[in-house]
């Protein structure tokens, strides 16, 4: 089964939610993040590949990292 970019930046936006109250953390290591993925992969009823789990991961920890960049700046304006 083929699984759109678009579903996998869907799931890594509600993989975000493990990091801001979560057990996920920046330092989180992919296959940890991957992990993760794979129950959102099983809860959608999408292919559970750890492959696309891994993609996933790392959508979501670029995010992440995107969040702390902007915060950052914020912080340093103000």
């Amino acid at each position: 089964m083929f699984v759109s970019d678009e579903k996998c930046n869907e799931i890594a936006e509600r993989l975000l939610l493990s990091f801001e109250v979560g057990d996920l953390h920046s330092r989180s290591k992919t296959g940890h993040v991957a992990r993760a993925a794979m129950w959102l992969l099983e809860d959608e009823g999408l292919p559970n590949r750890w492959s696309l789990a891994c993609v996933i991961a790392k959508k979501a920890q670029a995010a992440w990292q995107e969040e702390i960049l902007i915060t950052k700046r914020e912080l340093d304006h103000a």
